[in-house]
């Protein structure tokens, strides 16, 4: 296993590569962080914003066309010249300005629009608004994917994140490095990983690298394994230290985040307890949790988490809607003998940080919206994406055509950039963990681990030839 298979990409390639407009509405938390990554990728961008201050840092910090002002306002998208943009984000804080402003790009012929929508009634289903919206090509829902993040968690021992690519059969898990584990010091390609994974990127220090054969893990580093679902959930409890599946969870808020969370763990048939401070909220979270015990209480008192279990708590996720009582309250539990915490924060920079002062997990609904965005944004045959760990690395499934410059060729001579490496292959006969000999055909999907500086040097490996 190596950080590339062949000669790496001469830089000049990536420069080469085709860039797009695209217009991002809204320069809060999620807008700011797409387009730091699409302009720092060489795209052209452009930011409206309403607000003075976001707008300001906006102007001050991106490489960006800077605009204030309404960006469902006809008269203001024609400043940035909407008419030849290629994709439209809208992700201000109401649901309604972003669909307008997908509905008026699309009349001026904007290829792709995706709008952020929080509130169900305009939602048919996860993936599309309901009858009478048109104009919106993608619908992001935050509370939906943190909910469902979390319910992955809850499945595999001592993960920290999960991603799944090629409809379920390759997974890719995030583990923390146990610092007793034996596997601290030996080289990967001596480790005894399970059958059917491979860990294709190391986190140390905020930084992510692709590991080679000789690469060694130290304790505490963060470790990405890709591979089949029974492999990754093996290697996740080998590194981690992690033996089991939590039964039992612990859940602070009953919000609409905190109440998807509950149905999900619900639903695993785990032992679980919910804390709501607000009547009203606990009165509803009784009647739609039918196994579960639920509390009118605000969950931060350590008599009454003592008295409830805590210390035998497996998972503890506080979702209140606060940060830094989602951050005390993870804290508390961790510190009285919750197995697992996860705090959901709103504000990446607090997610940056949380889990360098004790808290296992920390889940920004902000950042999986910039995830599931990046999905669409990607070029060449990308038909999934996702970032992992504060944009440290990105995971891209590709669909490989017949004129991809990789179709046909083994890895070991393809011009694979130092930053990536094939993590799978998947084809008819199944999933492939590869190496320098692997070859990828037409119809092939390869999920690929790249840090942001490579991302588009992949594309290009990926995308259609000329010919196409």
């Amino acid at each position: 296993m190596g950080a590339g298979y062949g000669k790496p990409i001469d830089p000049p390639v990536a420069a080469m590569l085709e860039a797009m407009y695209a217009v991002i509405v809204g320069a809060g938390e999620v807008g700011f962080h797409i387009a730091t990554i699409l302009s720092q990728e060489g795209h052209e961008v452009a930011v409206i914003e309403r607000d003075l201050e976001p707008f300001e840092r906006a102007a001050q910090e991106l490489d960006v066309l800077a605009v204030q002002g309404n960006g469902a306002s006809r008269r203001v998208l024609e400043r940035v010249s909407m008419g030849r943009a290629d994709l439209l984000v809208a992700v201000t804080d109401s649901d309604e300005v972003n669909m307008i402003a997908c509905m008026a790009a699309k009349r001026v012929g904007v290829a792709q629009t995706i709008a952020r929508v929080r509130n169900q009634d305009y939602i048919e289903d996860v993936r599309t608004l309901s009858t009478g919206f048109t104009g919106v090509d993608h619908v992001i829902q935050p509370e939906a994917a943190v909910a469902d993040e979390v319910d992955k968690l809850a499945g595999i021992p001592g993960a920290l994140d999960v991603e799944t690519f090629a409809g379920g059969q390759v997974w890719v898990v995030e583990v923390q490095v146990d610092p007793g584990n034996p596997a601290i010091g030996v080289p990967l390609r001596s480790l005894n990983l399970p059958p059917g994974v491979i860990a294709t990127a190391i986190l140390r220090d905020r930084s992510a690298t692709i590991p080679r054969g000789d690469s060694v893990l130290q304790a505490g580093d963060r470790v990405f394994l890709s591979g089949s679902p029974e492999g990754a959930v093996a290697a996740s409890s080998q590194l981690s230290g992690h033996k089991e599946v939590p039964k039992k969870a612990m859940v602070l808020g009953c919000g609409e985040i905190g109440m998807g969370i509950a149905l999900a763990l619900e639903e695993r048939r785990m032992r679980l307890t919910v804390f709501e401070k607000d009547a009203a909220r606990a009165a509803e979270a009784a009647g739609k949790l039918r196994r579960s015990l639920v509390l009118r209480d605000e969950g931060i008192n350590e008599t009454v988490l003592a008295a409830e279990g805590v210390a035998s708590t497996d998972l503890f996720v506080a979702a209140t809607g606060d940060d830094r009582l989602n951050i005390l309250s993870a804290l508390m539990a961790k510190q009285m003998g919750a197995k697992r915490t996860v705090a959901i924060v709103e504000r990446i920079e607090f997610s940056r940080v949380v889990e360098s002062v004790g808290v296992d997990v920390a889940i920004s609904p902000r950042r999986m919206t910039a995830s599931a965005i990046l999905r669409f944004v990607r070029s060449g045959r990308v038909i999934s994406a996702a970032v992992l760990d504060k944009a440290a690395a990105e995971v891209l499934e590709f669909v490989v055509g017949r004129s991809s410059p990789v179709c046909g060729k083994k890895l070991a001579e393809v011009h694979f950039p130092a930053g990536a490496i094939v993590g799978a292959i998947v084809s008819e006969s199944g999933v492939r963990i590869p190496d320098g000999q692997s070859q990828i055909d037409d119809g092939d999907v390869a999920v690929v681990f790249t840090v942001p500086e490579s991302v588009r040097a992949v594309e290009k490996l990926f995308a259609p030839g000329p010919g196409r």
